[in-house]
């Protein structure tokens, strides 16, 4: 059996209105069968395979997040997945001026 190499996919999480993670992971030329994600209210790892690596990351998340709740949505042009993850207590911010 051939060890694939192993790549750090490129990810970018946000949280939109105080009330959910929204994470981009971008995984070129990787079919949705063959990628693997796990949520915790801490955090999450993703392991996407396709004929000549594995990419393979595991992020965690500043403000807990509902597991039990997350959505994903897989473009299949982009090669790009979206993950939403709402917070389990909203946040409430201070708006701070920049002087």
């Amino acid at each position: 059996m051939v060890k694939l190499p192993l790549v750090t996919p490129e990810i970018c999480a946000h949280y939109h209105s105080g009330k959910r993670y929204e994470i981009h992971v971008r995984l070129p030329q990787v079919k949705k069968e063959n990628i693997e994600l796990k949520f915790s209210k801490n955090g999450f790892c993703i392991k996407a395979r396709r004929d000549d690596l594995v990419f393979a990351a595991c992020r965690s998340l500043d403000l807990p997040v509902d597991p039990n709740k997350v959505r994903t949505k897989y473009y299949d042009v982009e090669w790009l997945r979206e993950i939403v993850a709402p917070l389990l207590k909203p946040v409430k911010a201070r708006r701070i001026p920049i002087r």
